[in-house]
């Protein structure tokens, strides 16, 4: 008799599940929310935020089916309801009814009432139906009538924050790295974390359990118990059968089975929510989650040896007829088809040799039988291993491949038209391995070897990969402006010979590059085309979308659509892997975003990880986290230690205008108005590189203009600010300036000589506690009343902290001093300010100006 597996609870309280319990304030709108996803989802991570969401939905009723079977549920629920009713006094807030365990629910009379208890209830009770598929309700009716909330398994998944959080409530010590590596293969799932993190304390990187066959075997015993072995045997063979890939759509299921009801049957799956998951996009892919798909392999390769090569020969024959040569190549060497696998190389090795995919098992299948292969049988497994990351495989089969090289073995001369053998090929491969997982200043020197004799016709498959190559090498270097051409016209030529793999990791590299010039609006439009295509081909885990979502984040959060933005760094993140400079990037959005919070503390920790972890990151990079810490610093008022995080001229190259805002600001706060005009003036007049340091100086400069009395100035300057940001949706600039550039807007926006819809709209909006880039010492302007004691500077300091959320521990953690004198600060704030709590005081201080 097997035994059972009990889910790991995760301790309530311990997480902020912030995302979760907006959604379930939904749910206080909605008779009825349905939370449906697989074993170890629902109830464990519902559990772990109940501590916080109880408050907002009112008095909590706990049904289990499991425990307590479906007989007599409706009496159940009554009996609950009428019990919270008496605790809750009057007037008695709603109660709500969880009913954990609904989808074993199969009487139709039960049913019939839970529906008409939906339908015709009076609004006395709200239904939190939890289980693991969805109920047998008429649930698409519901969404119609509007009196659902659903939940699913993306929406009970911890954030790469929560992450974190659950991280530290386990007592376990882990580097950033290892934290997306953590989030990246568990995608969140509570249950895998918890058994990965119950091993920690013996490791010294938590990250790497993710390869423990220990760590793996108790993971494949908790899925088989709760939910492999407990599926009919048909189910079970039909998951086993389609484990053999990583991306279902319906014409490769059937392919795989034999069946003719793929589409039907992946929907059917989906629906169950059996960790599979449908793509988003044109493309109509499926995917199961990581850990799942891997118990499953692992078990159709125990129970069904015999089927392993040749379902992964079918896999072969339908990637090469769908155009996917990468895997065609990855299940051709999986079935043992040699012929097959160099053919596909030969053919397609310009598109080949582009980049890794996350997460690609590391499984090489059958052997040819021979320590040392043919030349281009060896490039396969080269490639093969470049697209699963595998930098140590790749060289030992690239080793062996020169050697028949340097011998004369040549291969068999197929190519794309261009009597491409196997030394270009393993030329390509050498400068991948450079450009992905070496110097690129070694892959800009291999670059000539690929493209041959100078007066050879090159094919532009041939040329493409050369500028790909060339561009990204500039980017790992740090000469972000020599990068922009070869991208671009890398772009176009992928793009003309349908290269999809070198399509996405241009466009995602010119992406970011236009997102951090400013020009939003054109990223926005690379990137999202980037993703399309992605889609498209059920290549969603390549590793060069991580720079596609970095550039969606940057745009989301220029247009202050912070959720947005939050959401692509966290994807860019998941998939960055071990790209040092994309991992930078996401540090950098990570940062920023809790700057944008009020969360100071938080982004000071961010920032000095990443800076310490990541320390060999280009040169770019480095240059952007020192100005994220230099802004954080700002925003806490800390004037001399953001100059001294302020990086050298010199080494801020393509964040030049970033660098001179940051540095202005500065000014600004100490009160140096002429200093931080003439300073500012080098992203808005002198060195106009950036839209979006164009639009931050711009306004700066206004605000410095106005301090000094110069009103033609303020004028100038605004209109050159609102006509930048209009072009590019610009928003957070005018939102994350608080109340001193809101004031700014509503005085002078009337006056500009072009009317911007967008003035009039910033000048009402009332920002969220945030850090504030420009900080008024008492010049600009009469203040609304009179201070008669003023503040001193360390109360200056503590009093921008109140505008966040940190507490007076952080607060004192930040500032090196003691919880007492903290509180004596606040104390005198109070007193100083006529206020009685941290709100009003705020309050106070921007009526006064001091914020």
């Amino acid at each position: 008799m097997t035994r059972p597996v009990r889910t790991p609870e995760v301790p309530p309280g311990h997480i902020q599940r912030r995302r979760l319990i907006e959604r379930l304030d939904a749910a206080a709108r909605t008779p009825l929310t349905v939370v449906t996803a697989p074993a170890g989802w629902g109830k464990t991570v519902l559990l772990a935020s109940w501590a916080h969401a109880a408050s907002r939905l009112g008095p909590v009723v706990w049904i289990s089916v499991e425990r307590d079977g479906a007989g007599d549920l409706l009496s159940r629920v009554d009996k609950g309801v009428a019990a919270a009713a008496a605790r809750g006094g009057a007037p008695a807030p709603r109660p709500v009814v969880v009913v954990d365990g609904f989808h074993l629910v199969r009487d139709a009379d039960v049913l019939a009432e839970v529906e008409q208890l939906v339908r015709y209830g009076d609004g006395g009770v709200r239904l939190i139906l939890a289980g693991r598929t969805d109920p047998a309700l008429p649930l698409h009716r519901f969404r119609v009538d509007g009196v659902l909330t659903e939940l699913r398994a993306e929406d009970l998944a911890f954030s790469v924050e929560e992450t974190a959080q659950f991280v530290a409530s386990m007592g376990v010590e882990c580097t950033e790295t290892a934290l997306f590596r953590l989030h990246a293969a568990t995608e969140g799932w509570a249950v895998g974390l918890r058994l990965a993190l119950g091993a920690a304390p013996q490791r010294t990187d938590p990250a790497l359990l993710l390869e423990d066959d220990g760590y793996f075997a108790s993971v494949a015993e908790y899925l088989s118990v709760e939910v492999i072995d407990a599926l009919p045997s048909e189910r079970r063979r039909l998951l086993l059968e389609t484990s053999a890939v990583e991306h279902l759509s319906a014409g490769l299921v059937e392919s795989l089975t034999g069946r003719v009801d793929g589409g039907a049957l992946l929907a059917e799956l989906s629906r169950a929510d059996l960790f599979l998951r449908r793509e988003v996009g044109p493309g109509g892919w499926y995917r199961f989650h990581p850990l799942f798909a891997r118990t499953l392999y692992a078990q159709l390769r125990r129970r069904m040896p015999d089927r392993v090569r040749d379902l992964h020969g079918r896999a072969a024959d339908w990637h090469a007829v769908h155009g996917l040569p990468g895997d065609a190549l990855r299940h051709s060497l999986l079935a043992g088809r040699w012929r097959q696998a160099t053919d596909v190389l030969s053919r397609h090795w310009t598109d080949l040799v582009v980049g890794p995919r996350r997460g690609l098992p590391a499984d090489d299948g059958p052997t040819p039988g021979r320590s040392e292969l043919p030349a281009e049988l060896a490039l396969a497994f080269a490639a093969e291993h470049l697209r699963r990351g595998d930098a140590d495989g790749m060289r030992g089969y690239l080793r062996m491949a020169d050697r028949h090289v340097r011998n004369g073995g040549n291969g068999n001369g197929n190519g794309n038209g261009n009597g491409n053998g196997a030394p270009r090929m393993a030329a390509a491969l050498h400068l991948a391995e450079a450009t992905v997982f070496g110097d690129p200043r070694v892959a800009l020197s291999l670059v000539p070897p690929v493209l041959g004799d100078p007066s050879e016709e090159l094919a532009d498959e041939t040329r493409a990969l050369a500028l790909l190559s060339s561009g990204r090498a500039w980017m790992r270097i740090g000469q972000w402006g020599q990068a922009r051409q070869p991208l671009s016209e890398a772009l176009v030529l992928a793009q003309r010979t349908s290269m999809v793999q070198a399509q996405i990791c241009a466009a995602g590299l010119l992406a970011t590059l236009e997102a951090v010039q400013g020009r939003l609006r054109l990223a926005a439009a690379i990137g999202r085309r980037a993703l399309t295509t992605a889609e498209r081909f059920g290549l969603t885990d390549a590793v060069d979308l991580a720079w596609t979502r970095m550039a969606l984040a940057e745009v989301y959060y220029q247009w202050e659509c912070l959720a947005d933005a939050e959401h692509q760094a966290e994807l860019g993140l998941d998939l960055a892997g071990d790209n040092v400079e994309a991992l930078a990037f996401g540090e950098v959005h990570r940062a920023r975003l809790r700057l944008a919070h009020g969360h100071f503390a938080a982004a000071l920790n961010v920032v000095l990880a990443a800076r310490r972890e990541l320390a060999t990151a280009a040169p770019p990079l480095r240059t952007a986290l020192a100005l994220v810490e230099a802004e954080t610093r700002v925003a806490t008022g800390d004037f001399a230690a953001a100059a001294r995080a302020l990086p050298d001229r010199a080494d801020a190259e393509i964040f030049a205008g970033w660098a001179a805002v940051v540095e202005a600001t500065v000014q600004y706060g100490e009160g140096r108005f002429t200093a931080a005009l003439a300073t500012a003036s080098v992203p808005v007049e002198s060195h106009p590189s950036s839209l979006t340091w164009q639009v931050r100086g711009a306004l700066l400069m206004a605000l410095a203009g106005r301090a000094l009395g110069d009103r033609a100035r303020v004028v100038r300057h605004l209109e050159t600010a609102m006509a930048a940001a209009e072009d590019e949706g610009f928003r957070r600039p005018f939102v994350a300036g608080g109340h001193p550039v809101r004031d700014l807007l509503a005085t002078f926006g009337p006056l500009l000589p072009v009317y911007h819809p967008m003035a009039s709209e910033l000048s009402t909006v009332d920002p969220v506690p945030a850090p504030v880039p420009a900080v008024e010492l008492g010049t600009a302007g009469p203040p609304v009343g009179v201070l008669l004691e003023p503040l001193t500077e360390r109360e200056l300091i503590v009093l921008r902290y109140l505008q966040g959320t940190m507490s007076n521990d952080e607060i004192a953690a930040t500032l090196y001093v003691s919880v007492n004198t903290v509180k004596t600060h606040i104390k005198n704030i109070y007193r100083k300010l006529n206020a009685g709590r941290r709100r009003e005081a705020v309050r106070r201080a921007r009526e006064l100006r001091l914020l």
